[in-house]
């Protein structure tokens, strides 16, 4: 039976940090290829984010127009600029529909009076 080795009570030294290794981790890390999609993806995000924007700053405002309020269903939209926009004197939708016209067009609130009171009140 070999002896047990004696206890040893003084506490040893942390090691110190190396600096260049946690560099070279670093740069390991953010250079691989998973970290390069993700800066790829970030990029086109924020391009995509910008190209909307800018859309939507250059879209006309239909919120005068008859009938073009924020109760109209995109779906109504798209069936009348599309399909009817000759019979209706509507112009032609030249772009993708979104979810919602109010994306990008501004749209008024729905011409009622003041009975429900979420809604501007009709000009005589």
């Amino acid at each position: 039976m070999s002896p047990t080795p004696p206890f040893d009570a003084t506490p040893r030294e942390p090691k110190p940090f190396d600096r260049e290794a946690a560099r070279a981790r670093y740069r390991k890390l953010m250079r691989s290829w998973p970290m390069r999609m993700t800066y790829v993806l970030l990029a086109l995000t924020i391009l995509f984010a910008w190209a909307w924007g800018i859309a939507a700053a250059v879209a006309p405002d239909v919120e005068r127009l008859p009938g073009h309020d924020i109760t109209v269903p995109t779906q109504q939209c798209i069936s009348c600029h599309t399909t009817g926009a000759a019979a209706n004197n509507a112009p032609s939708m030249n772009h993708p529909s979104a979810p919602s016209c109010g994306f990008c067009h501004l749209q008024g609130l729905p011409p009622t009076g003041l009975g429900n009171g979420w809604a501007r009140p009709t000009v005589p």
